[in-house]
C-alpha cells in the first residue's frame, strides 16, 4: 500500500470505522448538539367538550360578562371551583394587580 503525502485528516480516515469502546466512549466530544424529539403538546385552551356545548358556554360567558360591566364595572376575572362532578364559573373582581 502506498501512502499519499499531503492528505487531509477526513482524507486519511475515509472508509476506516472504529468501534465504541469504553475509552472512546469517555473522550468522545458531548459538545455536538443533538436532536431530541419534542413531545407533541395539546394546544393550549382546548376544551374538551362537544361544539354544542363550547357554543353554549361561550353564549353564557359573554351575557355574563356584559352584565357585570354594566352592573358593576371595572375589570373581572373567572373563578373555577369543582366540586365532584358539578363545575361552577363565577365572575369575581379583579385583583389591581393582575393585569
Amino acid at each position: 500500500m502506498k501512502i499519499r503525502k499531503n492528505l487531509s485528516d477526513a482524507d486519511m480516515f475515509r472508509g476506516s470505522s472504529e468501534e465504541e469502546t469504553f475509552e472512546t466512549s469517555i473522550l468522545r466530544d458531548d459538545s455536538e448538539k443533538r436532536r431530541i424529539r419534542a413531545v407533541k403538546k395539546e394546544e393550549s385552551g382546548e376544551l374538551l367538550l362537544p361544539d354544542e356545548a363550547k357554543e353554549k358556554l361561550n353564549r353564557c360567558l359573554l351575557e355574563a360578562s356584559m352584565e357585570w360591566l354594566k352592573g358593576k364595572g371595572g375589570a373581572m376575572e373567572w373563578k373555577v371551583i369543582r366540586d365532584g362532578l358539578t363545575i361552577r364559573i363565577y365572575p369575581a373582581p379583579a385583583k389591581k394587580g393582575n393585569r
